[in-house]
């Protein structure tokens, strides 16, 4: 692995705060990416097609008609004291905040303090956006700058004890994601889910200072290959290699997305573990998914990976028949917390199956406890985001408390 340069001729190699220069032609769009270099807010759906949500906001707060939803409102609709122990809510002709009614079929508490709102009893930093989805139903989207969003992901995704290079990496790839993801997604109602379909997001109930800190350190942060946003994959434990992005889902070889050998996660739990299930257990998992299984008479590896992983299975049926499945939706039918990985080897015990394996996770881009491992060998955070995306560069996309 290459050594951080010394100079700060380009942020890749450099996360010090006086390496801010501008960045070259990145081709990030500029509903993301203002040319003044600032970054719009994210949007963070908190909860969908809901009737109902108790909203408490600390600060006053306007409330201001949202996006292109409009009826000719003015743009500002109210002033309001703080709300107290209150509730959204919808009615067919209005949005009700606290004892407020709204014309509009999509709004924006806009908070005037930065930490102010509390949303069924979770605090939350930024602004909250309500949009109408039918006749009383709604949606909640947390509206906050990215660096804001990117506290509680961390404090959602990584410990807050680990060392200092591996929360910088973790903030630069989860910024990366968030980014890349609100390009994609520029055009719909919202940018981010607030779960692992997209980062875990947590508000603020476990924020950290040392999460903050390395947030705050990286301000502005991404990973670009030539020049692009592309999806920073990332997962628990990779053991002792990582996977190719084309030989998980259903996307093309990217370079930054090959697979590398780790040999730091040896730390996890998860680097090597044992499991078993039932044949009837594992029958009715596969049921509840809406696979013909009624009953499992064998289950073996029909192939892998480059990296060793399980790629398809081959279930044996009553009848001598035989089908084959891709080993990932099986993890998913039984269950990704009971089978961590699709690195295994399977034994038949005769009424049951015994999985021997590595990892946790899909194994594509960074390996969180080998981040770990790194940093605790003294790589900075440069250098680890070197060796899980090989051939990508860091490059600084905009000032930190900006927003369009």
């Amino acid at each position: 692995m290459a050594t951080a340069a010394a100079a700060c001729g380009m942020v890749a190699l450099c996360l010090a705060p006086s390496c801010t220069r501008r960045p070259g032609p990145v081709h990030v769009p500029s509903e993301v990416i203002a040319s003044t270099g600032v970054a719009r807010p994210a949007r963070v759906l908190l909860a969908e097609g809901i009737e109902s949500a108790a909203v408490s906001i600390a600060s006053p707060y306007t409330v201001e008609p949202w996006g292109e939803r409009r009826r000719g409102t003015p743009p500002v609709l109210a002033t309001c004291p703080p709300l107290a122990n209150g509730s959204v809510r919808i009615t067919a002709s209005a949005i009700i905040a606290g004892d407020r009614h709204f014309p509009d079929d999509a709004v924006l508490l806009r908070v005037q303090s930065r930490a102010a709102l509390t949303l069924n009893g979770r605090r939350y930093r930024g602004d909250l956006a309500v949009l109408r989805t039918g006749p009383a139903q709604f949606d909640l989207l947390n509206v906050l700058p990215v660096e804001d969003y990117l506290y509680g992901v961390l404090a959602g995704e990584t410990f807050p004890a680990w060392p200092a290079a591996t929360l910088e990496a973790q903030a630069i790839i989860a910024r990366s994601y968030a980014l890349w993801r609100m390009a994609e997604r520029r055009e719909g109602r919202f940018d981010l889910y607030a779960t692992v379909m997209d980062q875990n997001y947590l508000g603020m109930e476990k924020e950290d200072p040392r999460l903050v800190a390395a947030v705050d350190r990286t301000a502005g942060l991404a990973l670009l290959y030539q020049m692009r946003l592309f999806r920073c994959y990332y997962h628990s434990t990779c053991g002792g290699h990582t996977s190719a992005v084309q030989d998980v889902f259903p996307e093309p070889p990217l370079l930054p997305l090959s697979a590398v050998p780790c040999q730091y996660c040896k730390d996890s739990k998860h680097f090597a573990w044992k499991r078993t299930f039932t044949k009837a257990e594992i029958a009715s998992a596969l049921a509840e998914k809406g696979y013909s299984v009624p009953r499992l008479a064998s289950l073996a590896v029909a192939s892998r990976t480059p990296s060793g992983r399980a790629k398809e299975l081959s279930l044996g049926l009553p009848g001598d028949r035989r089908v084959t499945m891709l080993a990932s939706d099986f993890r998913l039918a039984v269950g990704p917390g009971k089978l961590p990985s699709v690195w295994f080897e399977v034994r038949d015990l005769g009424a049951s199956l015994e999985f021997t394996g590595h990892g946790f996770g899909h194994g594509v881009g960074l390996c969180q406890w080998g981040a770990k491992g790194m940093a605790d060998a003294g790589f900075g955070a440069a250098e680890i985001l070197r060796h899980y995306y090989p051939g990508a560069q860091l490059q600084r996309l905009y000032e930190p408390r900006g927003s369009i």
